[in-house]
């Protein structure tokens, strides 16, 4: 599985989601990236300000999930937790 975050500059949510996901990273052992996000880029636009944005990947799914805010961190734990068990061999970490 991989999580990438795109967090944009000032922005108190996106650091929380960060640190959230460092723990369940240490925790479930997935892949995670962050990308700040530059205003005036195209994915910038395209998420037309609702930061933060997690894409998470799993084999099991042709696209990444996307999870735009408003997405509490309790949400985020549930998803990646739920994701992690999908795309685990026999269920297992």
């Amino acid at each position: 599985m991989r999580v990438l975050l795109y967090s944009k500059a000032d922005c108190h949510l996106c650091d929380a989601f960060h640190f959230e996901l460092l723990d369940l990273q240490s925790e479930l052992g997935f892949a995670y990236e962050k990308r700040h996000l530059q205003e005036g880029g195209t994915l910038f636009a395209e998420f037309d300000g609702h930061f933060p944005v997690v894409d998470i990947e799993t084999t099991d799914t042709a696209e990444p999930i996307r999870l735009i805010s408003p997405t509490s961190q309790r949400q985020l734990r549930a998803q990646i937790r739920q994701s992690a068990s999908l795309s685990s061999p026999a269920g297992t970490h």
